[in-house]
């Protein structure tokens, strides 16, 4: 019975490490060659997110809307200063006899101002001085939904990294083993079936390095692509310092981390912004039943012909002053639906607002939980990958000495790959899920851009 299982157990792992050859086969036919790299950088994680910021041309698009904004605040404010346009004409004329030509003509210097619009200006001014600061917040919006995508790609990229590191340590190790076994089975020792198996397991951690080194390439691809960054510049990654996790796994208790999300993420930010827009809105339609006072002041002068030109001007030289006030009397109606639609409109709003903090609670709340879970996982398969190392490494040492069939040592390198496989992908896992929550929390990172020649 010992021996089926043995021999059912060699078969099928020589089986499935053959079969991983073919597959890995076809990762060699689609190699693809790269041009030549023209750039080369070295990154941490927050030199990342600063080349982004200033590579993205839809953050520089933004960018320039803020400007745009911002001159709209400066033309609001403005609206409160007088209009003053100056004219000039001369005019021809002849009544029909030969001698009788006449030449006028009149300067004139002409200023008007709305003293009171029923709050009107006022309200404009305050509503884009709003609207300037919202432009600024929807860049900081588009700030941490790409700080969010940078860590995704960073932190992945990252794991296919460390993770390749490891599997050309065990592919190593197979390499000794296959060679162990190649003189054992010289010498009789051991069944040409265990070498096969050593053969076979070899192939087999030649293609899992060349599958980990193909997701390596595809994560900082996607990192680049999010960089805004050449494809084909070189790009390495500087690893952080991930040596103290527990440090790193302190966060404040989950209101606290709400409230702070609530004080300062822009999607509550602006929602609170359109509300006070919305309200404005009211005060700016109200406006329109009230009376509209303006002020108007002139100069003017003018001359007939050249005769005594200089006395002309004198003699026509005239000032204006004048004060007019239109009171609104009906408009069938249209301020009062106007009116109706603006407050349906800051109901929404609030509705809006509701909902925003609302989500903003449950996603904060979630995720503050991801943390805690994904600490617990890391932790777990930290214990879990330190003792099938250690199991692995005393296997190794009982193959060597032949005390074990090749079965029993890949059985437990498998073992010891696998875990190794969910400790690094959990450790990553848990510093994205814990660096997301100090996105949400807006704590402010450091950024020092660093370009390697």
């Amino acid at each position: 019975m010992h021996n089926y299982n043995g021999n059912y157990m060699r078969k099928k792992i020589l089986t499935l490490t053959i079969a991983s050859i073919f597959s890995c086969a076809g990762f060699s036919q689609n190699d693809i060659d790269v041009a030549s790299q023209t750039d080369r950088y070295n990154l941490t994680l927050e030199q990342c997110i600063e080349y982004a910021f200033g590579n993205s041309l839809e953050r520089q698009n933004m960018k320039l809307s803020e400007k745009v904004s911002e001159y709209s605040y400066e033309q609001a404010k403005n609206n409160r200063k007088p209009q003053v346009s100056g004219s000039i004409s001369e005019s021809l004329s002849h009544s029909g006899r030969e001698s009788d030509v006449n030449l006028g003509g009149n300067i004139g210097i002409n200023a008007g101002a709305t003293l009171y619009q029923g709050g009107a200006i006022k309200n404009n001014i305050e509503k884009s001085r709003i609207e300037a600061n919202n432009a600024v917040v929807r860049t900081d919006q588009y700030d941490h939904n790409l700080i969010i995508k940078i860590l995704q790609n960073f932190l992945t990229a990252l794991s296919s990294e460390e993770l390749l590191r490891y599997q050309k340590v065990i592919l190593e190790t197979s390499e000794e083993q296959l060679r162990q076994g190649e003189e054992k089975y010289k010498v009789g020792t051991i069944l040409e079936s265990d070498y096969l198996i050593l053969q076979a397991q070899h192939a087999n951690d030649e293609c899992n390095l060349q599958s980990s080194q193909i997701n390596r390439d595809n994560a900082l691809l996607n990192l680049k692509l999010a960089l805004s960054m050449d494809p084909n510049a070189e790009l390495t990654l500087v690893y952080p310092d991930t040596t103290d996790m527990e440090a790193l796994a302190e966060m404040p208790s989950v209101e606290t981390a709400i409230q702070r999300t609530l004080d300062t993420y822009p999607d509550m930010i602006l929602a609170k912004s359109n509300i006070e827009i919305q309200r404005i809105n009211e005060e700016i339609t109200r406006a329109g039943r009230r009376p509209t006072v303006s002020a108007s002041a002139g100069l003017s002068t003018g001359h007939r012909n050249f005769d005594d030109f200089g006395n002309q001007l004198v003699d026509r030289f005239s000032q204006s002053l004048g004060v007019s006030m239109s009171v609104p009397i009906y408009d069938r109606g249209k301020t009062k639906t106007s009116l109706k639609m603006n407050e349906i409109q800051t109901k929404m709003a609030e509705v809006d607002m509701q909902e925003t903090e609302l989500k903003l609670r449950q996603t904060v709340a979630v995720e503050c939980a991801n943390v805690d879970l994904a600490y617990r996982k890391f932790k777990t398969n930290e214990k879990r990958a330190q003792a099938y190392k250690a199991v692995y490494d005393a296997y190794n040492m009982k193959f060597k000495y032949g005390t074990i069939t090749s079965v029993d040592l890949l059985q437990q390198q498998n073992n010891y790959i696998n875990y190794l496989t969910e400790y690094v992908r959990s450790k990553y896992s848990f510093i994205l899920e814990r660096k997301i929550l100090d996105v949400y929390m807006d704590y402010p990172i450091k950024y020092e851009a660093v370009r390697v020649k």
